[in-house]
């Protein structure tokens, strides 16, 4: 009896270990198709927004800005500062945009 239950122990035991029964299984994103989407409309609003602020002159850099709303982009009167933040926003966006694999970027 002893023997019996030991062997069905330890080889219920080493199933387990096999088949990794008990280990959580990789969440994949299923909405990978929204996030390319919405990845793909900020790209657009900075690539808009980066466009509006080299050809405004900096006296109505501020209200452009703000107009616009593009966040995490600094809102001053300074257009380098505000066009070097927008090409930090523009290369995170396209690295999350190489991470989810969507297709190409139309313009």
């Amino acid at each position: 009896m002893k023997k019996t239950l030991l062997l069905t122990l330890s080889s219920l035991t080493v199933a387990t270990f096999i088949t990794a029964c008990g280990q959580s299984v990789p969440h994949v994103n299923a909405n990978t198709e929204e996030e390319c989407i919405s990845i793909n409309r900020n790209l657009l609003k900075v690539e808009h927004f980066t466009q509006t602020v080299e050809k405004t002159s900096a006296f109505h850099l501020e209200e452009a800005a703000v107009a616009l709303q593009v966040p995490k982009i600094s809102v001053s009167n300074n257009k380098r500062q505000m066009l070097r933040d927008a090409a930090k926003r523009k290369a995170k966006l396209e690295a999350e945009h190489q991470k989810f694999g969507c297709e190409e970027i139309i313009k």
